[in-house]
């Protein structure tokens, strides 16, 4: 199995490099409908990154990455039905009154419309028979398995994401954790303002890599964005107030946001959300919640300080280090992340323009600012992008101050009766609220510990800074994968040996010092550690 999936993850290479380099709209789109096919015959890691391009679909008529939410069935019918057999330790008709042969396949298993005995319709879900060895053996190829959406390669540091992404996979190849999920936000769902609506587990039919839950009705989003503009804003006040329940008060998130998993309805006269497959999950830890909500507190409230926003950024998980290097632009960073609540009235999220607005303040530094991040906010921020993608897709713009209510914490609650706060620039030492060797980027445990705090890479260009990059001192070891494409191959050239820097570097406890300097063709490059 291992030969045979080194070889499709070679030919999926081999695809992706195609759609990357194809130089017309037709050619692109033949690798595009290339890539999506061996996506959806691999399963695993390699489909659930295909899903997430299908958000960029929702909007097209001929939607291709889309079919990754729904594909054509893999097992065959006398294979589903065997596999389904044996979990269930006798024949199909003990259990089930009817069960459709063809499913719809999905990354980790094969999802079967059925009929029990009592007359309730029931979705059967069904691993693929080896998915937990294909799931260990893609997790080594995560770098460049995530080139289609947003390389982790450049600056992240892989060791803490894969065991991030793999500690959520694994959970996710055993379905008694989803069914436990299910009921677990069930209670949840009790607590919103809007209706969302769960599938129920079927608890006597459920086993380690089958789970029977029912079934349940209701229209893609393509449909929903037909519906009437109360509906919508119904729909869209929901999916905001849900967001931020799981991450600032239930400390539970639904971390899988494609197509797929959602559908809408209307149950009781009322729009409704219907929510689908709890395989991954995501527990918020208690650091990252506060930061969540101090941050909204201080920008609802007018109180985003340095000190405050470099604090707050210090929970959620950011390297200190790289925070007290960027503290001036904290509080404008925490505004622009905030807009949606600070604006008065119904928010349009199509004219936040997020991207723009991060770049303009951050400038060179915004690759700094992304890497600084923990590994532990990825699920988070990808049901962030999957809550926006939405809400442009329904077009009906809400109040975000009213659609949380009285979600976040008793810090937004009591944000008024805070004392006032002092406003000069905060010592470096006041963002470090994390122990220093607990440092969320750090990528192994050194002794003794690094002698430097910072990794800088600077590239100047006839006197303009194109490239600034800060990092934690660790990040040094990966040094050839954070330099600009174009500057390694460049550097390759000239015989400047990335991974020998590292390496000396790492000896020398990565000491202060430059590591090296180029001045080539009108292009300055300096590389130190302070």
């Amino acid at each position: 199995m291992t030969l045979s999936r080194s070889l499709q993850l070679s030919a999926l290479a081999v695809d992706v490099t195609r759609l990357k380099m194809g130089r017309t709209a037709e050619a692109r789109d033949r690798s595009r409908r290339r890539l999506v096919e061996r996506l959806g015959l691999m399963h695993g890691l390699p489909q659930k990154i295909g899903q997430l391009l299908a958000f960029s679909e929702i909007e097209n008529s001929d939607p291709i990455f889309t079919r990754l939410t729904e594909n054509e069935p893999t097992l065959t019918p006398l294979e589903a039905r065997s596999e389904v057999e044996r979990q269930l330790g006798g024949p199909i008709a003990e259990f089930f009154a009817t069960f459709e042969p063809l499913g719809i396949s999905a990354s980790i298993g094969q999802v079967h419309r059925a009929t029990l005995h009592d007359g309730r319709t029931v979705a059967v879900k069904v691993q693929h028979p080896g998915i937990a060895g294909t799931v260990e053996h893609d997790l080594r190829a995560l770098g460049w398995l995530t080139a289609p959406v947003g390389d982790l390669r450049r600056g992240f540091d892989m060791n803490a994401y894969r065991a991030e992404i793999g500690a959520a996979l694994r959970r996710e190849l055993d379905y008694r954790e989803e069914a436990a999920a299910i009921a677990r936000f069930g209670i949840f769902a009790r607590s919103l303002a809007t209706p969302v609506i769960l599938p129920t587990v079927i608890e006597e039919l459920g086993r380690g890599q089958l789970l029977v839950t029912t079934w349940l009705h209701g229209e893609h989003l393509a449909a929903a964005r037909t519906w009437p503009l109360a509906a919508r804003a119904a729909l869209s006040s929901s999916l905001i107030e849900m967001f931020f329940k799981s991450v600032c008060d239930w400390g539970w998130l639904h971390a899988d946001p494609h197509p797929g998993n959602y559908r809408f309805l209307h149950r009781g006269g009322r729009p409704a959300v219907g929510l689908l497959d709890f395989g991954c999950v995501k527990q918020v830890p208690p650091a990252i919640q506060s930061g969540v909500n101090g941050l909204i507190s201080d920008a609802l409230h007018g109180t985003l300080d340095t000190a405050r926003a470099g604090n707050h950024f210090a929970r959620i998980g950011f390297n200190p280090a790289v925070l007290a290097r960027l503290k001036d632009k904290l509080p404008a960073i925490g505004i622009a992340l905030c807009t949606p609540f600070i604006t008065p009235g119904a928010f349009d999220c199509a004219k936040w323009q997020l991207r723009d607005r991060l770049g303009e303040i951050l400038g060179p530094d915004h690759m700094t600012f992304r890497t600084a991040g923990p590994p532990e906010i990825i699920f988070i921020l990808r049901s962030f992008q999957g809550l926006l993608h939405y809400l442009k897709i329904l077009d009906a713009p809400v109040n975000w101050r009213e659609s949380i209510g009285q979600v976040t914490s008793r810090e937004i609650q009591n944000a008024k009766t805070q004392r006032p706060i002092k406003t000069e620039a905060p010592k470096q030492e006041a963002l470090s609220i994390l122990p220093p060797d607990t440092c969320p980027l750090a990528l192994d445990t050194f002794h003794p510990r690094p002698l430097s705090s910072t990794l800088h890479i600077l590239v100047e260009e006839n006197g303009d800074t194109k490239v600034a990059l800060i990092f934690g001192a660790e990040a040094t070891a990966q040094l050839a994968n954070l330099v600009p494409d174009d500057l390694r191959r460049r550097l390759g050239e000239l015989s400047i040996d990335l991974n020998a820097i590292a390496a000396d570097a790492r000896n020398q406890h990565y000491a202060p010092r430059e590591l090296f300097s180029l001045v080539d063709k009108g292009k300055t490059v300096r590389v130190w550690l302070e």
